[in-house]
């Protein structure tokens, strides 16, 4: 992924939440089958729901090339309207220290298919090396990024 000369990710973490009808290995295998995430990246914590049923909390910490790399991938994979919502609304998607926050749809994942999503979703953050990262310029940083793959 082509990286902007004054902008760069330092982080991506992955987090997604698995209920006891869910199958972990399916998702696990969605998620390096599609986004090369591997499932040895990820470490979880259960809980227990209302109704005595588990669910699972997982997370993985990915480092600047592999976020970039993962960033690079979802925008490749994503439909022509996901690519054109997130181009157009992407100062939405980001707060006031850069980062960027994505929701991706679980259950489409684990048919193959990459696309935004408000529930259910695997929800990853990147975060924009600190020294570089500019509130003014953020629409434009992460779009400088994308850039390659927005377009298409």
């Amino acid at each position: 992924m082509p990286k902007n000369a004054n902008f760069s990710i330092s982080v991506a973490e992955l987090n997604l939440v698995l209920h006891a009808t869910e199958d972990t290995d399916k998702v696990l295998r969605a998620l390096h089958d599609v986004l090369y995430v591997s499932p040895d990246r990820f470490s979880s914590s259960s809980s227990e729901g209302h109704y005595k049923n588990r669910i699972l909390f997982l997370k993985a910490i990915l480092s600047s090339q592999e976020a970039a790399e993962l960033a690079s991938r979802i925008v490749s994979l994503l439909g022509r309207i996901d690519r054109e919502h997130l181009s157009r609304l992407i100062h939405e998607y980001s707060d006031e220290k850069g980062n960027l926050y994505l929701r991706l749809d679980k259950q489409r994942l684990c048919q193959g298919i990459v696309s935004l999503s408000e529930t259910d979703a695997i929800r990853i953050r990147f975060r924009p090396v600190k020294r570089q990262y500019k509130p003014s310029k953020s629409r434009e940083s992460y779009m400088d990024i994308f850039e390659p793959n927005l377009s298409t």
